[in-house]
C-alpha cells in the first residue's frame, strides 16, 4: 500500500509541476547555465588535506575529486575556503584556517583555493568560494586563536571587545561597522585575487536573539535619534552588509556573483537570524542568486518540498532561485518530518530516489535556475548504501536531461 501510495503522489507532483510551468522568458538567455552544484565543506577540505605531505599530493586528489563530481553530472563546486574567521587561501585579513594545515595562524604550505580553482577550470567546472561571515570559532576558547586573529585582537582592545561576541562559540557583531568593513574587504580580496565565478555565504546571520550582544550599539543608535525597533535595526544591519558585499564583488568584477544559501523558512530568516531575505530577492542590488536549503522530503508536513518549492519560485522577483538539496538525509530517520506519520519519517529510509526525483520536479519548475548538493562526502561514500543508490539516480536523471540542461 505505502508503495502505491509514493506512486501516486509522485505523478500528482510531477503533473502539478508541469501544469504549473511558465513560459520562458524571451529576455533569457540561450546559453544561460543551468547549475548543479555540489557544497564541498570545510571538514571535507580538512579530510582531504589532512594525509597530503605536498602541494602535488593535494592537486592530485583535488583533481580526482573534480573529475568524479563532472562524472555525476555537476558542473558546480561550492568550497568552503572561509569556515570562520579563517582562510583556506592566501589572506591579509585572515589566518590560515586550522582545519587548512592544523594549526590557526601557521604556515600557508600552499594555497588550497588556487589549486582548486585551477583545477576546476581543466576540468570545466564553475568554482565558487564559500564564506560564512559572521562565525569566528566553532567553541567559545579565545586562547585557541591565533594572535594574529582580529578577533582575538579586538577582545584585548576595551574600545573594540564589542565586536566580538562569545556564548558556545565566538562570533563577530553584525551591529559593528568595524565588522561589516572587515567582512566587505575580505570578499574583495578574494575577487580581486581570486578566479572565481561566485561568493557564496550560508545561513548563518544574527548568532543570537539576546539583547547583549549589540547592546552598546542599539543604544547609540537610539541616542542618536534612531526610531526603528530592536528586530528591525537588526534586520537594517544584515541587508546593509549584504548590500555593500554585492556592491563591492560588483566594483571589481561585475561578471562574478554574489549568492546566498539561507534556510527556507522564512519566518526563522527573518526573527531568528534577522536576515531580510524576501526584501533580497524582491529589490534589485543584494545578490544574484538565492538558494533556500529545501531539505524536505514530499511527504513534510510543514514544508512538503513541491509547495516549499513553489512558494519561493512565487516570491523570488530580482535574482536567480537556486535550491539546495538533503544528500546527506539518505538512509536517514527524518524525525522533524511529521509528528507521528512513519512514512513521513522514515521517507529518506524507504526510498532511494528521493533527490534525483526533486531534481526531475526542478527540471519543470521555469523559474528554478540550479540546485546544490549538500555535500560532496555523500556523493562518494560508498559504504552508505542509500547514498549510493542516490547518487546513481541522480546521474541518470542529470543524463537525460542534458538536452535541456
Amino acid at each position: 500500500m505505502k508503495k502505491i501510495l509514493t506512486v501516486i503522489v509522485s505523478v500528482i507532483f510531477l503533473l502539478c509541476g508541469c501544469a504549473a510551468e511558465k513560459p520562458k522568458s524571451q529576455s533569457e538567455p540561450v546559453n544561460a547555465v543551468y547549475v548543479k552544484a555540489v557544497w564541498i565543506s570545510y571538514y571535507e577540505l580538512e579530510t582531504m588535506l589532512s594525509d597530503c605531505k605536498t602541494e602535488s599530493d593535494f592537486e592530485k586528489k583535488v583533481k580526482s575529486a573534480f573529475r568524479e563530481i563532472r562524472s555525476d553530472g555537476l558542473n558546480t563546486v561550492t568550497v568552503q575556503v572561509r569556515p570562520c574567521a579563517d582562510a583556506f587561501y592566501k589572506s591579509e585579513y585572515f589566518p590560515v584556517s586550522k582545519y587548512c594545515f592544523g594549526t590557526q595562524g601557521g604556515e600557508l604550505k600552499f594555497d588550497p583555493l588556487q589549486i582548486m580553482i585551477d583545477a576546476a577550470r581543466q576540468l570545466g567546472l564553475r568554482i565558487e568560494a564559500w564564506v560564512n561571515p559572521y562565525r569566528v570559532s566553532q567553541d567559545a576558547d579565545v586562547d585557541a586563536l591565533s594572535d594574529s586573529n582580529i578577533a582575538k585582537q579586538w577582545l584585548n582592545d576595551d574600545n573594540k571587545k564589542s565586536n566580538v561576541y562569545i556564548d558556545d562559540k565566538i562570533y563577530f557583531n553584525p551591529a559593528s561597522q568595524e565588522v561589516k568593513e572587515l567582512i566587505v574587504n575580505g570578499v574583495k580580496e578574494i575577487v580581486s585575487k581570486y578566479a572565481v565565478d561566485a561568493v557564496h555565504f550560508d545561513d548563518y546571520f544574527y548568532p543570537t536573539t539576546d539583547e547583549e550582544i549589540d547592546e552598546k550599539e542599539f543604544s547609540q543608535y537610539k541616542e542618536s535619534g534612531g526610531d526603528m525597533s530592536l528586530s528591525d535595526w537588526r534586520r537594517e544591519n544584515v541587508s546593509d552588509m549584504v548590500k555593500s558585499v554585492y556592491n563591492a564583488v560588483k566594483e571589481i568584477n561585475s561578471s562574478v556573483e554574489f549568492g546566498i544559501s539561507p534556510q527556507s523558512k522564512l519566518s526563522a530568516d527573518y526573527n531568528t537570524l534577522y536576515a531580510d531575505v524576501e526584501r533580497w530577492v524582491t529589490e534589485e542590488g543584494f545578490v544574484d542568486y538565492i538558494c533556500p536549503q529545501i531539505y524536505f522530503g514530499f511527504y513534510n508536513e510543514v514544508q512538503p518540498f513541491t509547495r516549499t518549492v513553489k512558494d519561493w519560485e512565487d516570491m523570488v522577483k530580482s535574482c536567480k532561485l537556486y535550491v539546495g538539496l538533503a544528500l546527506y538525509k539518505s538512509g536517514q530517520k527524518d524525525e522533524f518530518a511529521s509528528t507521528d506519520q512513519s512514512y513521513a519519517i522514515n521517507e529518506f529510509i524507504d526510498s532511494h530516489d528521493i533527490i534525483s526525483r526533486q531534481i526531475s520536479y526542478l527540471y519543470q519548475i521555469n523559474g528554478v535556475k540550479g540546485f546544490y548538493l549538500f555535500s560532496y562526502s555523500y556523493l562518494t561514500d560508498k559504504e552508505n548504501t542509500s547514498a549510493t543508490e542516490e547518487v546513481k539516480a541522480i546521474k541518470k536523471v542529470i543524463q537525460q536531461s542534458s538536452i535541456q540542461h
